[in-house]
């Protein structure tokens, strides 16, 4: 993710598809019981990035416990997470929840698909947009930089390092959540035909790369290693563990949804037909979300400047494609929500 601030000023397509959970997430903090043993009401927000899309999550949260005992807010990300700008924002932004009296804030520079908690810690965990990300990508996607648009071998792949780290991001919330803890996820999804309904943008951004290959500011060989490792789950895929029996004894799932959200940006744009201002919101956002995914498959040789150049020149001509078809850019993106309680 873009740090510095820059992921949460154009996250707004992410914190649109968070606010479809909100109300699942008030009922389930509300049915968690009371903690024991002097511990405070823990919440882990797990994949917080920059913070933009947490804030409100985590004051809802926490406006909806059953007590006013203490509470403990673990903002969880990668190492690499720009957690300088996550805390900036928790003790500037007037939306922040710090204000709450017997509130607390940590973060966690850890991936959720390891163990984050002692046994028992949590009462509740909060993730949203975050658990499509892939803990590892083994092979590039050929001729392209989005899993959709995998085959074969290499796309089969793709789907078997999902189902190990949707395993292992749900064994670990099994031992880390305490007894009636819950977990609320809005996770990327697929439909069963395979599609996230991003389609057309990712393939604007991989036409846009080919473009600087044609021009030599991309080497070949670093297009050749571009891919932005995710892979959105389809709902099958999501509730796979439970219906398998895997989670047996361990966690519950409450009830789950498969939802789709229009692009924020495509509507501000029909009511105001600001092309510019459209074109700036979607490569801001590809930017903020998947830039730093691209670059990491640059030669050792670029230096900051080199860097720099190349991502100016691909915003560039990522923006004229999308100005020349402003609706194919859209994203129709979709979700699954879980409710899980241990």
């Amino acid at each position: 993710m873009e740090g510095h601030g820059f992921y949460t000023a154009h996250s707004q397509a992410q914190q649109a598809f968070g606010e479809l959970a909100m109300g699942w997430l008030e009922q389930a903090t509300a049915e968690v019981g009371l903690p024991q043993g002097g511990l405070p009401f823990v919440i882990a927000d797990l994949g917080a990035a920059g913070g933009g899309s947490s804030l409100e999550p985590m004051r809802r949260a926490l406006a909806a416990r059953a007590d006013e005992g203490p509470a403990l807010v673990v903002h969880t990300d990668i190492p690499s997470n720009d957690f300088s700008a996550l805390f900036e924002l928790l003790q500037t932004s007037p939306a922040s929840y710090l204000g709450a009296p017997g509130v607390f804030a940590l973060a966690a520079g850890r991936s959720f698909y390891e163990r984050l908690f002692p046994d028992g810690y949590l009462s509740l965990g909060w993730s949203s947009i975050a658990v499509h990300w892939l803990s590892r990508l083994d092979t590039p996607i050929p001729d392209h930089i989005y899993s959709t648009f995998a085959v074969g071998d290499i796309r089969r792949g793709l789907q078997q390092q999902s189902a190990r780290d949707w395993n292992a991001f749900l064994d670990n919330r099994a031992a880390e959540l305490r007894p009636s803890g819950r977990l609320v996820i809005v996770g990327g999804a697929n439909t069963d035909d395979g599609l996230s309904g991003a389609e057309g943008l990712m393939d604007f951004a991989n036409t846009s790369l080919r473009a600087l290959v044609t021009h030599g500011v991309i080497r070949d060989a670093e297009y050749r290693r571009m891919t932005i490792p995710t892979w959105n789950r389809t709902e099958a895929e999501f509730i796979e563990p439970f219906r398998s029996g895997e989670m047996a004894g361990r966690l519950t799932l409450l009830r789950h949804e498969l939802r789709s959200l229009s692009d924020p940006y495509f509507a501000e744009y029909q009511s105001s037909g600001d092309l510019d201002r459209y074109t700036a919101d979607v490569v801001g956002f590809f930017r903020a979300a998947f830039d730093q995914s691209l670059w990491a498959a640059l030669d050792s040789d670029r230096d900051a400047a080199a860097r720099e150049s190349i991502q100016r020149a691909f915003g560039a001509q990522l923006g004229g494609v999308v100005a020349a078809d402003p609706e194919q850019a859209a994203c129709s993106w979709r979700v699954v929500i879980l409710d899980i309680a241990r």
